[in-house]
């Protein structure tokens, strides 16, 4: 036990010490007795272990039982003592033996997530004045059997069980989305061999300077591992599904380590197959972030969790078509007036009022189907408008519950609408020891809904149907995403519409308000250009200054206005740290935080560290803990502190002053400031946030909506910008060449010290405008290109430039930070690939998406024997696509494509774009028709949703689709009923073709482009990669390269969509790009500006590589010049336009009547050869 302790104990029955004092990774060393012995001798350990020694008279007799107990890395130091602890108390308990537990930490050179805890049972029950009767684990089985107890084995297997339970109940309580399993290997039917724990003995060998083998196995077992994981991957993809349910390649990688010895052989073979494994299913593709270049791991899931969350969706579809929780229209109308009455009363304003928003979304709920679902913006008036449902249900003889995922947002829930409320986990637990369960006559309603992951959500949703209850969810997607795998709120709200809150309530301000909306739909940069336009964005050159403006600014807030709430948050715990460091050493300084004992103040050990409290310090609790009556994420005033407790008083309108004993609850930091997630759901009047580089859109949202009255957005410069240091600039000859001509430079240093120098005429201007010092940051913006005239009287074009200073530069790096997405998708938007990979695509209802009429499908098989040089012709330039491109650009598969057409098909035409496109195409439609006759006797469905919300997601056009099916008139003489809509099949056509190319595409594209603006080479795999992108989308239909080419050189936001967003988001904004451009190309005055365009840039640019020694590059511009003529000749309408803008394309002689625009550039080209091999010309 000396070595288990980490301490120096004496074996007094044969005088041999023990010392192993010095050892490292001990941390933590206990002994619990059973409840209600008292045998105060036995918590000395060297009492204990001798008096265990000489209680057995045999000297190889067993003087203790040892288990060994993984204990889950996921939780904190904290958690782990804790579980750890009641299974010694446990074994404690039911053996009636003195129990000796100590927690050891991973060693340096293992797998840094083994924490693990060595348990040890005196195998003799402990009493007070010694040890006695042995304990029934160390009984033979043939007394045990006689005595009606289990087998040792028996006992064993049911502690393992007990582990179980007790380590998921406190990984549920943490709210982790993982969980362990007792079983052995085997019992599991898994037949991969485990690894072994390195003993004591191999320890000290190690350290005595004696080789010991580190191997996890011997080489037999590894062996037969990899032969295992060749012929059964998916066993490997059970082990990591046991401990996470979204996991990356890494995390195989880490599985395979444990399983496979150091053979990179074998190992790359494991990999690959456990990667090309059919269980395995890839949720979302390596991408990189534009802004950062960081790498984001493609992320996996296995074929479970595709059911799982397909059950969910057909689990809602039911209760969505179920009725019977309907309340009566009376009972709603008198909750909103009593809520009404109660607004006006706080407000004191006898017009303040529920919301027209806020009333439909009342409506929607207490409707009589069994799942409903508010998407509220922040501060939209969740809350409120829960309060009056609440009465209503109650008004009906309902019960009403509520959940959320954190225990702070469980009680804000509470608090703010009246429904008594748990943390899931809590509801979890009670559930499965038959406590707590719900029936028909409940309403169960989850807050900040979109926060919890799929595993969790599905067994709720499951409960609820099960049980015949109602469940109500609420949330919005877009704020912090869910945790634990997949978005399972968007998409229930997907597949059964939803009630929308999107006037903001929460800020006072107007413009305020409008940037929420902002936030809240993507308009990221439009939120921050509000709050910088009014002075709320502040930059400082260093973090370290950026966090001393948010102390400065915090602390005045609190002396102007000592009864306002307010908050500092951060993303960074590092950042969180320094902030709360910061604030108190300033209180200490004016002598309003006590320093040091003498001065009241006292030193306690919590969960992250020492940290010292005083009278009047903010607290943050950061942990559930039921008997204290305190949530994670709760807020609190320090009273006043003693040896061993802190006493405080917990913000809200109750006030309650709590005593928290230091030695049992940890959980505790100071609450000055704390991160973003914590402030989920929270309401203060003034907010201070510090931006970093780690933040998203999402995280930005629930930044910058918390406060009331006003918030400040600070930055540190060196964070948010790129500029170099200004080292010279002038004018000088081109490349300091005395042969060659005036020119003008700029020279910028990087903090590498690495210089780069800029050459270009219009430098001058944008430099004498700016005039920036030497020494001072900028960053030089190329603002595209003017027309200039050279000396010659040649037209051509010249660069533009803006010199834009550090904080220009930091802006705009924030901006593009902050506006990244980090959303989150399900299983079900990969059903389709899912699907087919394992051949039952017909049985889920997945057919081809290229959908053709009936009645032209005999005829076009006809077509394609008789017209093979149509499909020569579909793969020339974009700009011949077909004039009839844009009526088929509404993408509504259903409509008929049938009819004569002159020109070839586009290649759009009969592509399925997605339900959402279809949905959002129709919608103008259908608003001009008479709409269904609504029963005004019960509530209104949730209305159709305008663009906003969801905008840039899949959209469900299914009940739309229904509904123009009621509204047609039955055909005569028909008897069969329409059959109904197979919601899985819908789910399991997944993106069309067009899609996918799309998609694979613009990931072609960004990784290209990332490599370029870091100044790196392109990898010939990055455009073998392109090229067979751009093959796929002429194989969706012939002209589709060539069109999303001529999209990303003519459309600046489809180009930024490409490097700035991601997933089904780029898509549709790149689909809409090209449909833009498509458009575009069939108007012959826009091809004839482009053509003049490029041709006056092309023309610059062979007139500066005359010369001998500039063949090869001039001759690649030629060629391009040669193929736009040739372009010409089968564009007519372009040619004839340009026959008046001759004189700017360099065409000086009148042309005769036959003669063609392409014919006469032709010519000039032919003159003009041999000019451009003269000596060079003047820059």
């Amino acid at each position: 036990m000396a070595y288990r302790a980490g301490e120096k104990l004496t074996n007094e029955r044969d005088g041999i010490t023990h010392d192993f004092s010095r050892k490292q990774g001990v941390e933590h060393a206990e002994i619990v007795l059973p409840e209600g012995v008292s045998a105060d001798w036995a918590r000395d350990r060297s009492d204990l272990w001798n008096a265990a020694e000489f209680a057995e008279k045999r000297k190889d007799a067993r003087v203790a039982r040892e288990f060994e107990i993984a204990l889950p890395h996921e939780l904190s130091a904290e958690q782990r003592l804790e579980a750890a602890r009641e299974m010694a108390q446990e074994l404690a308990d039911r053996y009636g033996a003195a129990v000796d537990f100590a927690i050891h930490a991973p060693h340096e050179a293992s797998d840094v997530r083994n924490h693990h805890a060595h348990i040890l049972m005196t195998t003799r029950q402990v009493t007070e004045d010694g040890l006695g009767d042995k304990t029934y684990l160390e009984r033979e089985n043939k007394w045990l059997l006689a005595h009606d107890l289990p087998t040792t084995d028996m006992q064993l297997r049911d502690l393992r069980q007990r582990w179980e339970g007790i380590a998921n109940e406190r990984l549920a309580m943490a709210g982790l989305d993982i969980r362990i399993d007792h079983r052995s290997h085997m019992e599991r039917g898994l037949e991969i061999a485990p690894t072994e724990h390195m003993g004591v003995h191999a320890t000290q060998m190690e350290r005595r300077g004696l080789d010991v083998s580190r191997a996890r196995l011997d080489e037999e077992a590894a062996r037969r591992n990899a032969e295992l994981i060749r012929e059964k991957p998916e066993q490997v993809l059970t082990l990591i599904i046991g401990e996470k349910s979204v996991f990356d390649r890494h995390d195989v990688a880490r599985a395979l380590h444990r399983y496979i010895n150091d053979d990179p052989q074998e190992f790359q073979s494991a990999f690959a197959k456990v990667m090309a494994s059919p269980a395995l299913v890839e949720l979302q593709p390596e991408r990189a972030d534009p802004a950062t270049g960081e790498i984001e791991l493609a992320r996996y899931s296995t074929r479970e969790m595709v059911e799982i969350e397909s059950g969910m969706i057909e689990s809602a579809q039911r209760m969505h078509g179920a009725h019977g929780h309907g309340v009566d229209r009376r009972h709603v109308e008198r909750a909103i007036e009593r809520q009404d009455a109660a607004i006006q009363r706080s407000a004191g304003d006898a017009s303040a009022r529920l919301s027209d928003e806020q009333r439909r979304a009342i409506e929607h709920i207490t409707g009589p189907e069994r799942i409903a679902a508010v998407v509220g913006y922040a501060g939209a008036g969740k809350s409120t408008m829960l309060a009056a449902a609440r009465e209503a249900w109650e008004a009906e003889g309902y019960q009403v519950h509520g959940a959320a995922l954190s225990g702070k947002a469980a009680e804000g829930l509470e608090e703010s609408s009246g429904i008594q409320s748990r943390t899931l986990a809590s509801w979890s637990r009670g559930w499965e020891n038959d406590r707590g369960t719900i029936g028909r006559g409940d309403v169960f309603v989850i807050d900040e809904a979109g926060m919890v992951g799929s595993r969790q959500l599905a067994r709720f949703v499951g409960e609820a149907e099960a049980r015949g209850a109602k469940i109500v969810l609420v949330g919005d997607h877009e704020q912090l995403q869910a945790i634990g795998a997949g978005a399972p709120f968007r998409a229930i709200t997907e597949e059964i519409g939803h009630a929308e809150l999107s006037e903001i309530r929460r800020q006072r301000v107007d413009w305020q308000r409008e940037a929420s909306v902002d936030f809240a739909t993507h308009r990221t940069a439009e939120g921050l250009a509000a709050y910088r336009d009014h002075g709320n964005i502040s930059f400082a050159e260093t973090g370290e200054d950026a966090r001393g403006q948010i102390v400065r600014d915090y602390l005045a807030d609190r002396d102007e206005r000592p009864d306002g709430t307010r908050v500092a948050m951060a993303h960074r715990r590092a950042d969180v740290r320094a902030i709360n460091d910061a604030i108190r050493t300033e209180l200490q300084d004016r002598g309003e935080l006590a320093q040091g004992e003498d001065a009241g103040a006292l030193t306690f050990q919590t969960n992250d560290g020492k940290r010292e409290f005083a009278p009047g310090d903010r607290i943050v609790f950061l942990e559930n803990n039921r008997d204290l009556g305190v949530k994670n994420g709760m807020l609190g005033t320090v009273e006043h502190v003693e040896e061993g407790r802190i006493i405080a008083t917990l913000d809200g309108g109750r006030e309650r002053s709590v005593s928290v004993p230091m030695g049992d609850y940890q959980a505790i930091d100071h609450g000055y400031a704390t991160t973003i997630h914590k402030n989920q759901g929270a309401t203060v009047d003034r907010s201070y946030v510090m931006a970093s580089g780690t933040m998203d859109r999402h995280l930005t949202y629930v930044a910058m909506t918390r406060h009331r009255d006003g918030m400040q957005l600070y930055a540190a410069q060196d964070e948010f910008t790129n500029a170099g240091r200004l080292v010279e600039h002038g004018a000088a000859p081109f490349e300091h060449d005395p042969q060659k001509s005036g020119s003008y430079f700029v020279t910028l240093e990087n903090d590498k010290g690495e210089r780069r120098t800029l050459w270009g005429v219009d430098l001058e201007r944008a430099m004498k405008e700016a005039a920036p010092a030497i020494g001072e940051k900028i960053g030089l913006q190329h603002e595209g290109s003017t027309p200039v005239t050279l000396p010659d009287g040649t037209q051509t074009h010249r660069n533009t430039w803006k010199v834009q200073d550090a904080g220009e530069l930091a802006y705009s790096q924030l901006e593009r930070r902050l506006s990244r997405s980090g959303v989150k998708e399900t299983t079900l938007d990969y059903t389709r690939d899912f699907a087919e990979r394992r051949g039952i695509a017909e049985q889920m209802g997945v057919r081809s998406e290229i959908e053709i009429p009936a009645e032209r499908a005999a005829g076009l098989r006809a077509e394609r024997e008789s017209t093979a040089g149509d499909h020569a012709l579909d793969r020339r330039s974009s700009q011949k696509v077909g004039a009839d491109l844009a009526q088929d650009l509404r993408a509504d598969p259903r409509e008929d494509l049938a009819g004569d057409r002159q020109q070839r098909r586009n290649p759009f035409e009969g592509l399925k774009l997605g339900r959402g496109a279809a949905a959002e195409s129709r919608e103008p439609d259908r608003a001009g028709e008479d709409g269904p006759q609504i029963d005004q006797n019960r509530p209104q469905q949730a209305e159709k949703q305008r663009r906003g919300m969801f905008a840039g997601l899949k959209l469900n056009a299914r009940p739309a689709a229904s509904q123009e099916r009621s509204e047609r008139p039955e055909r005569e003489g028909s008897l069969r009923p329409a059959p109904a809509p197979d919601r899985l099949a819908e789910r399991a056509r997944g993106p069309s073709p067009l899609e996918t190319a799309v998609d694979r595409y613009s990931r072609a594209y960004q990784s290209i482009d990332q490599h370029r603006r870091e100044g790196l080479p392109v990898l010939d795999m990055q455009r073998q990669e392109m090229r067979d992108a751009g093959q796929q989308l002429d194989q969706v239909r012939g002209g589709m390269k060539d069109l999303m080419r001529s999209t990303l050189e003519n459309d600046p936001a489809t180009a930024r969509a490409m490097t700035e967003l991601s997933g089904r988001e780029r898509v549709a904004h790149v689909i809409d790009g090209m449909k833009r451009e498509n458009a575009a190309l069939q108007d012959p005055n826009i091809r004839a500006e482009r053509f003049v365009e490029r041709w006056q840039e092309l023309q610059g640019q062979r007139r500066e590589l005359r010369g001998w020694q500039h063949d090869d590059a001039r001759a690649k511009v030629e060629s391009h010049m040669n193929g736009m003529t040739k372009s010409l000749e089968r564009d007519p309408q372009v040619d004839s336009i340009l026959r008046n803008r001759r004189q700017e394309l360099g065409i000086g002689q009148e042309l005769r009547r036959e003669q063609t625009i392409a014919r006469a550039l032709q010519d000039e080209m032919t003159r003009g050869h041999r000019l451009s091999r003269g000596i060079g010309m003047e820059r």
